[in-house]
């Protein structure tokens, strides 16, 4: 929750995912979002596949994790602004992924 005006969270937003370094593909202002692609580097970190037999399972997709597409979504509330990470079909995301982009942007918002 920011205590900005809609106006004002959408540019302080759009500033912040800059200087965190997201890949904004594309914005919609009209609807309050913003299209990211991130790389959750704490996801490849936990990946336990790396094995001895896994890596003679060459048929295997062995490359390097995707980025997955999110929506930032900025909308007006009562008290101010709210902003909330939504998955690529547009439903709330509840991932720890989601909730690691709500603290970056909480960072950069203070």
């Amino acid at each position: 929750m920011l205590v900005d005006g809609f106006d004002r969270a959408w540019r302080r937003v759009g500033l912040a995912l800059d200087r965190v370094g997201f890949t904004v593909e594309d914005r919609d202002r009209s609807k309050g979002t913003y299209f990211v692609r991130y790389v959750d580097a704490d996801a490849k970190d936990h990946d336990n596949s790396d094995g001895f037999w896994s890596k003679l399972a060459f048929w295997r997709d062995s490359g390097p994790k995707k980025d997955e597409q999110y929506l930032i979504s900025v909308a007006e509330a009562p008290k101010g602004s709210e902003v909330k990470v939504l998955d690529a079909k547009g439903s709330q995301s509840t991932s720890p992924t989601a909730g690691r982009i709500l603290a970056l942007l909480q960072q950069e918002l203070k």
